[in-house]
């Protein structure tokens, strides 16, 4: 799962990155690209195992 790419369900402009796996979740690099921003926003966040579910997640993997 490290490494992989995810797009946001609902907000297009949220990218993210996973880092790394924690006991309840993901580490994930978050990229935020808003309209006219010269530099994407990048942060660390943490999510959820259930926010990367292929039916339920908010996250879905780049590329499908």
């Amino acid at each position: 799962m490290e490494g992989k790419k995810f797009k946001h369900k609902y907000l297009p402009y949220l990218t993210c990155v996973v880092v790394a796996a924690t006991r309840k979740g993901y580490k994930v690099l978050e990229t935020q690209v808003l309209g006219g921003r010269r530099k994407p926003k990048t942060k660390t966040a943490y999510y959820y195992d259930i926010d990367f579910d292929k039916e339920r997640g908010l996250w879905q993997e780049e590329g499908k």
